[in-house]
């Protein structure tokens, strides 16, 4: 909710600031010549491609072209992706992102896929899964299993005083891991119980 008297914060994407400096362009109208094909476009008082419309019907402009930014009011998915073509075509590698919710992540979830970095919104799981990037938990490598169960044997050794029942915890934490032959976990083998 915005106070009384103040406008919401406005959808916009544009160039973050580069540690290293790369060449890109921030001239209002430097788009894909595809992008000036799909729109009807109301230009500046110099000419350059300004205000982006869907139809001859809109009365807002899909987005508007600030050359140092490109600004939204709504978060549809379409214009999103051209704008994020546009900041491609610019050279923008690495965007900031502001406005609401909906626009930032959807901004970050299309980003994912053209290989633009993303500065402004902190992505969920859900976002991740929207962009088609694996949030499972990865499966231990053979390395690391040794590794770790190198260190449960520490453990077992100063935990459990009979040479024996360490011997027997150990077999069983390997057998439970169960290595196969290309150094991989084997799948989960777990005993059925019987009656």
């Amino acid at each position: 909710m915005t106070p009384a008297g103040t406008a919401p914060r406005p959808n916009r994407l544009g160039p973050a600031a580069d540690a290293v400096r790369s060449p890109r362009s921030t001239a209002k109208g430097d788009v894909p010549e595809a992008m000036l094909d799909r729109y009807l476009i109301e230009r500046d008082r110099q000419g350059r491609p300004e205000r982006f419309f869907r139809d001859h019907r809109a009365g807002e402009p899909m987005f508007r072209d600030r050359g140092g930014s490109l600004i939204s009011a709504q978060a549809y998915p379409d214009a999103i992706a051209d704008m994020l073509k546009i900041a491609r075509h610019r050279g923008w590698t690495r965007i900031r992102v502001a406005g609401d919710d909906a626009f930032r992540r959807e901004v970050w979830i299309q980003a994912q896929a053209m290989g633009l970095e993303v500065q402004g919104h902190r992505p969920r799981e859900r976002d991740r899964q929207a962009a088609g990037q694996d949030t499972a938990r990865p499966v231990p490598t053979a390395p690391d299993l040794a590794e770790r169960l190198a260190r449960a044997a520490v453990v077992v050794a100063r935990l459990v005083p009979d040479p024996a029942a360490q011997a027997r915890l150990l077999a069983r934490a390997w057998g439970r891991a169960s290595l196969d032959r290309d150094g991989g976990p084997a799948p989960d083998r777990r005993r059925e119980r019987t009656r």
